[in-house]
Parts: C-alpha cells; structure tokens; sequence
C-alpha cells in the first residue's frame, strides 16, 4: 500500500484532515506536525524509510526540505495552487475590496520557488502586486519582507498562506487575509501524488515485497509489544547494514514492510533465506515472512500477503515467496531443499477435501514428490517438513498408504534396542494419475 507523510503546521492540518475524511485514496496517511522550520528535518529523518512520498500542506515547508536536506532520498510534493487558483484569488479579493487597488497588497507565497505561478504572464507591471522576491525562503525573510513593506507604507494589506507566521503579523499589526486552500484542492494534489506513485511502480521491471509478521506471546503487555516491535526493527536495519542489502523498511502496526529492485532472481532466494536465518539466531523473536515477486509493487505486495498468510499456517520462524504467473510457492526457505508446490493443484485440493488431510500438507507432499520422487518419507523427515507432530505425520502417511499412493519399504533399524524406523516411496504412477 502507498504511504504518505503529511507534513504541516496544526491548523493546516486540521484542515487536510478534514478533507481525506470521506475520501478514500487507497493508501495509508502518516501526520507530522512542525512549528518550526527546522524540525522538517528531523521529520524526514523519521519517515524516510516507511513512505512513498512527502506531501506538504505549502511552500515554506517545501521549499525548506529542498534546501535543506541532501541527498533527498524521497519524492516531495505539496498542495498546489494552479494559475487559475490564484486569478481566482485576486478577482475575490477586487470585487471584496474595490478600494484597495493590487498594487498595495503583499503576497508572501508567490515566490522564486513557484515562478510567481505565471502572475507576470496576466497582470501588466502598473497593476502588480508585492510578491516575495528573496531566494531565501524562511519564517525570518518572510517577517522582513513584511515589515519592510508595511512600515514603508507601501501595503495596506497582505496575503499569506504561512500559518505558523500569523501571530508575527498580529504583533507587527499588519494587516492580512489568511488563504488556505480549498478542500477540493487537496485532495485533487493527493489524488496526483498517488497516481504519479503508481505509475512509477507500475513501470518497474520486476519488484520483491517481503513481510516480515511478528507473533506475540499471549496476555503482552503494550510496552512489551513496543519493545518487540522496536527489536524487529532495529534487526532489520542491522541486517541491512551487516549484509549491504538495499532495500526500504516501512513499519505497519506488528508488521514490516522490505521493499527492492531485484534483477537477480536467484540472489534474491538467497537474500531472504539469509535474513530468516538472521532473525531466527537472534533467538528472542518469533516471526513469519511471506515475500513476492510481480512486475509491479501491487503484484508483489498481493504475492507475498498470500505467501505470509502460508508462513503463519507453517507455525515456526520460517518463511515461503510466491513467484509467477501460477502462483507457485517455495518454502519453507529454512530447508536445504525448498519445495514448490500451487494451490492452483485442483486435484490435490479435492483430494485433501475428501480424505480429511490440510490442504498445506498434501500439497508440500506434492512438492515434495515434484522435487524427488524417488525420496524415501518417514514421519519424522516428514514432521520437519509440515512443522507437525510424527504422530499426524504418521496418520498421513496411513492414508496415503490406503489409497495405494505411497508403499511402505523395508524399516531403519536403530542401533541399539530402539524400534525400527517405518519408511516409505511415492509410487510414480500412482501420484501422477491422482495429482497431476
């Protein structure tokens, strides 16, 4: 899902918040509130990793992080006002105040950074008003440029969209009409920084998504689920640092989101079976992960929900990815030997239907059987594979020896006064006709 960052002052806020109230875009909004310009940057240190795009309620904010901060690693947009917003504007504003003419009136958001959105284009110099000339776009520029106009005597008014700066024109009692943007505005500016977000997605070659899900012990406390959540992810990022691995973390609630560019299929496999590996010798976490491969984000994010909902069917600190146009799951990655296997297999849903077996684990016998048919079962190999007792295991190899699919060959014997370990081999034929 497509993450936004919302980066404004309070009152614009509450104003944003009430315009995506009753609109769903599809996509998860997070809220950051500054009241100086300088904690923009602490904002974008914070959210950097778990967001598509940066969208700010005006120009100061934005134009404040494309000065300040290098190498921006996120794209940025903000509320904008088109040409005809701003004629419309100004034609309010003449026909409400007949006796002020343009040329007194001050307008601090009409900037180098906006190319004064094109005003010089409609209006001719003797009717221009006062626009913000500096390059250096601050709260300190902005008063100075206020009061020199005022205390000049060359305003009678102002026009600014700088919320946080109002109380400073309330003490320098200058005059001002406060313009925000319309409800309709934000959303249209929401709506094209999504669209843009997914066209680029969709343009992507080839993406992996992997979720990473932790499971709580029962009765947690909140701090204790803090705590984990906090561990997951500063694993997360180790790994990442310790492997060299480029890839993007978006927290989602007891879930996080791993997202890269992956060309190399085959080093992707082994990418995620080094990070099981990773948080599994960690010891102090229990997790499942699902990972996909599509051609766009939203391909990929599908694969690997159905490919974690398979992990949290398995039960264990483990993993499987769901990879091409059949659906087809490996896993569990732990193994030296992964197994393939679709739940696209018809015949092997009917038949655990009728006989009374988990779908899950007819279906890794079935892979199992692709991988080698000539493999020689036992419960315990077994159990290790479907992370069940031997007990269940040996309740399926039953039925599967009643329905002549498998035929039982001569037992391990134990050293010692142990009993004999009951084997078994897929008969070929047999499993073809059933399954295939």
């Amino acid at each position: 899902m497509i993450t936004i960052s919302i980066v404004s002052p309070q009152k614009s806020m509450d104003l944003i918040d009430r315009a995506i109230a009753m609109k769903d875009f599809g996509c998860l909004f997070h809220k950051y509130v500054y009241d100086r310009l300088e904690e923009i940057e602490d904002i974008y240190e914070q959210c950097k990793d778990s967001c598509d795009v940066m969208f700010f309620s005006g120009e100061l904010g934005y134009s404040y992080m494309l000065t300040h901060v290098p190498d921006i690693k996120v794209p940025c947009t903000l509320i904008s006002y088109e040409d005809k917003h701003i004629l419309s504007i100004l034609l309010n504003f003449v026909v409400r105040y007949p006796h002020i003419p343009l040329t007194r009136v001050y307008i601090d958001f009409l900037t180098p950074v906006n190319d004064y959105m094109n005003l010089k284009q409609y209006l001719a110099p003797a009717h221009m008003p006062y626009l913000f000339e500096n390059p250096v776009y601050n709260y300190e520029t902005l008063k100075e440029r206020a009061e020199e106009l005022w205390k000049g005597g060359k305003i009678d008014i102002m026009l600014t969209r700088t919320t946080n700066q109002l109380n400073v024109l309330n003490k320098l009692k200058i005059p001002y009409i406060h313009i925000l943007p319309t409800e309709e505005m934000i959303r249209d500016s929401i709506k094209s920084a999504v669209n843009a977000i997914r066209l680029k997605q969709q343009s992507q070659d080839t993406k992996l998504i992997v979720l990473v899900k932790l499971i709580y012990p029962e009765h947690i406390t909140s701090h204790d689920r803090e705590y984990l959540e906090i561990t997951l992810h500063k694993y997360l990022l180790d790994f990442r640092r310790e492997y060299h691995y480029d890839f993007a973390i978006r927290s989602v609630s007891n879930r996080f989101e791993l997202d890269m560019d992956t060309d190399l299929y085959k080093k992707s496999f082994d990418r995620i079976q080094d990070l099981i590996s990773y948080l599994d010798q960690k010891g102090d976490l229990e997790f499942r992960l699902g990972a996909g491969f599509g051609n766009s984000l939203g391909e990929s994010h599908y694969q690997a929900e159905k490919a974690l909902q398979e992990a949290i069917r398995y039960g264990k600190n483990d993993g499987f990815i769901i990879h091409g146009d059949e659906n087809v799951l490996t896993g569990p990655l732990s193994l030296t030997r992964n197994l393939n296997y679709s739940y696209s297999n018809t015949r092997a849903l009917a038949y655990s239907q009728e006989n009374g077996i988990n779908e899950s684990n007819l279906l890794r016998i079935v892979g199992l059987f692709q991988m080698d048919n000539d493999a020689v079962v036992t419960a315990s190999s077994l159990s290790q594979l479907l992370n069940i007792t031997s007990r269940s295991c040996n309740r399926i190899l039953q039925q599967l020896l009643d329905s002549g699919l498998i035929e039982e060959i001569e037992p391990l014997r134990q050293e010692g006064k142990g009993r004999p370990t009951r084997q078994y081999r897929f008969l070929k034929e047999q499993f073809i006709d059933t399954f295939f």
